[in-house]
């Protein structure tokens, strides 16, 4: 069995999809009026977009994120210089020991209000 998509409500479709068509590299499927979206990684991921239901406050918890793990440090770097420039707010890369020889990375809030980690292993 294959993980092939994932469907999340966010309270600006269009800024989410944005977000992640200029900076993740995603190419847009389908987009329904600023209320749903389809997005494709290019790799076999499909990601929804939705917005909440009439009155619903979306809030993920404070660790729920998406992972994009990249060949090396150097792209984890490059990554974390060209979302900075585009003046977005990221957190600093940091080394952890996760895994058998540790990794580096960073996390960064999207317009959707969940974050994203770019992250390699060492």
């Amino acid at each position: 069995m294959k993980l092939n998509h994932a469907n999340l409500a966010v309270a600006d479709v269009a800024a989410t999809v944005d977000f992640f068509q200029r900076h993740l590299g995603f190419a847009v499927v389908a987009y329904r009026s600023d209320a749903f979206a389809i997005l494709d990684d290019g790799h076999g991921f499909v990601f929804n977009l939705m917005v909440g239901a009439k009155g619903e406050t979306i809030a993920y918890s404070r660790n729920f994120h998406l992972g994009f793990f990249v060949a090396d440090e150097a792209e984890v770097a490059s990554k974390h210089a060209a979302l900075v420039a585009a003046d977005v707010e990221v957190g600093a890369v940091n080394r952890t020991n996760r895994g058998p020889t540790g990794s580096v990375g960073f996390y960064c809030m999207t317009p959707g209000g969940f974050l994203i980690e770019v992250a390699a292993s060492l």
